[in-house]
């Protein structure tokens, strides 16, 4: 009834720049809409932009998580998530707890659809176009946002994420809202 993922990378002698982020991405179904989490918010939050975030129980839809920006790129994200649960309208979803604090994002968009690539095609918001299932990325880390001296500067040291080994468990648990809340059954778990 239950699935742990354990995800770790070790990049040996390698040279690797620093990582934009380390986790996990799940597509779910689209009626899977309303998320609850237990973590910083309500606004989108990243590791240098988090400040003004207060650690709580939020619940948003997945349409209101998405933050749209002129350019699309990477929004939505919040940190600190002790746990996130992504469920449907009868109250039956799935239950992410990691082992330690995580980041989270789900959104209707592919995470491709933020990134121009090598043929830039998404230059504007109104280019992009949700699509029909939510992704879902379970992150232990991502990179923070950077921009405060100019809009081309990199995050400070301490928000960016070195090239090393990293590993995290994330336990996913489905569950009906009728017969337990996501609150009661995260106090459970590790």
């Amino acid at each position: 009834g239950e699935v742990i993922v354990t995800s770790s990378i070790e990049p040996g002698e390698l040279d690797l720049p620093d990582l934009p982020k380390f986790g996990l991405t799940l597509t779910l179904p689209s009626e899977l809409k309303t998320v609850k989490w237990y973590g910083r918010g309500p606004q989108e939050n990243y590791s240098d932009r988090k400040t003004g975030a207060g650690v709580g129980i939020y619940q948003a839809t997945v349409q209101e998580l998405h933050t749209p920006y002129i350019r699309p790129q990477e929004n939505g994200n919040r940190t600190d998530v002790r746990w996130a649960a992504v469920y449907g309208d009868r109250g039956r979803g799935i239950l992410a707890v990691a082992d330690s604090v995580m980041e989270f994002s789900a959104l209707q968009f592919d995470d491709r659809d933020f990134d121009e690539g090598d043929r830039p095609s998404h230059r504007h918001a109104w280019d992009t176009r949700p699509r029909g299932h939510v992704t879902l990325d379970l992150d232990l880390v991502q990179m923070g946002v950077g921009g405060d001296t100019s809009w081309g500067a990199r995050p400070h040291p301490q928000y960016r994420i070195p090239s090393g080994p990293y590993r995290y468990r994330i336990r996913l648990i489905p569950f009906d809202s009728r017969e337990r809340s996501p609150e009661e059954l995260s106090h459970q778990i590790w």
